[in-house]
């Protein structure tokens, strides 16, 4: 189901990964400013501007980069004009090294279709008069995919999804547009009006089935977790952690690890994971090699949040058959195996981590074909 022109993506950003040394960075690309629903609590808190939240986020524990999305139309307060300045403000405040700051939108409303996080436009996307640069109507997804996948440095992910959403994604036909356009899918989001900033509001994992169901259908995505700010709260609702593996703290590494896959979804704020293949981190595509040696370690600097169990999954991708559990490592940090493929055998592999204290982390797959 994979299209040719993803796997020649994937295996020349493959080749590229295996000589890279990446660092760790932990943050959040889904949150609002007051230009369009989010800073509701500017009355007390003084923030309001995307510039403000940036400034913000910089103080918040555990978070190297931060993306404002703000909804796309005005029934969510978005004017085209404040598109432009919120863009400003991320250049403004982005910090190469210290702290990473981008700015994008979320297409779409959630009556009509579901929300999308978009990243690495420099225009507005949208269906109202007068309020958009390029035009996609309200519902239309294949068209937003369209745009999307048409335009080099853009990447997106799916917000809190429904089973409805996107035009039916996952109960239609493997859409290869749309696995272009889309490179990750929440898996926890929220709690989006949560006003704590202590760390302690944990949401559910509630669309952790939608994700194996994109899998099992042959979109090449990975799990995110997002917090969804609408109040000024960024960094600080929870713990939970979108972890992106890149070259440097730079807004250009930050985006071109989402594009690869280079990520993972973790509810605990600090630990780093290394899943490799044959040499290749999550996001990358082994092609042609008989023998894969799976590896994968843990690593918390907090000394007491010790690794509970490890779980490697494995799936068909085009089976429509949600992954199954491979291999279990239980009260280890550390797990290692070894599969030899048949002849046309094609499969992705991720794993679940679960923590002492109960927190779970998933990764972005890694795919391979033996031909």
């Amino acid at each position: 189901m994979i299209t040719l022109q993803r796997i020649l993506f994937l295996c020349l950003l493959s080749l590229s990964s295996s000589a890279q040394n990446y660092h760790y960075y932990f943050g959040n690309i889904h949150s609002h400013s007051s230009y369009s629903d989010g800073n509701k609590d500017k009355a007390s808190s003084h923030a309001a501007t995307p510039a403000d939240d940036y400034r913000f986020a910089k103080r918040s524990q555990h978070l190297d980069f931060l993306g404002i999305s703000e909804h796309n139309h005005s029934q969510a307060g978005m004017q085209r004009a404040n598109f432009s300045r919120g863009l400003a403000d991320a250049d403004a405040q982005n910090e190469d090294g210290r702290f990473v700051a981008m700015y994008g939108m979320e297409f779409g409303v959630i009556s009509n279709g579901g929300h999308v996080v978009i990243y690495g436009m420099d225009k507005l996307i949208g269906w109202e008069q007068n309020n958009y640069d390029i035009f996609s109507a309200k519902s239309d997804y294949k068209s937003l995919f369209r745009i999307l996948a048409d335009h080099s440095g853009a990447f997106a992910t799916l917000a809190h999804p429904a089973q409805t959403d996107y035009n039916h994604l996952i109960t239609t036909d493997y859409d290869p547009v749309a696995d272009r356009a889309v490179c990750g899918v929440a898996v926890s989001s929220g709690p989006a009006f949560s006003v704590k900033t202590d760390y302690s509001d944990r949401p559910p994992m509630s669309y952790l089935s939608y994700y194996k169901r994109l899998l099992s259908l042959g979109y090449m995505v990975g799990p995110t977790m997002d917090h969804d700010n609408h109040n000024t709260t960024f960094g600080r609702i929870s713990h939970n952690r979108t972890v992106v593996l890149a070259r440097s703290l730079s807004r250009d590494s930050i985006m071109a690890a989402y594009r690869a896959g280079r990520f993972y979804a973790s509810e605990d704020w600090d630990t780093e994971v290394d899943f490799k293949i044959n040499g290749l981190t999550m996001g990358g595509y082994v092609s042609g090699q008989e023998v894969l040696k799976i590896s994968l370690k843990v690593h918390d600097p907090d000394g007491d949040d010790r690794t509970k169990s490890i779980k490697l999954l494995y799936g068909k991708p085009g089976s429509g058959v949600i992954p199954k559990v491979m291999k279990t490592s239980k009260d280890s940090d550390v797990l290692e195996w070894q599969q030899s493929l048949q002849p046309g055998d094609a499969f992705y592999y991720y794993a679940e981590i679960v923590q002492a204290d109960g927190d779970r982390i998933y990764t972005a797959p890694i795919w391979a074909k033996y031909n």
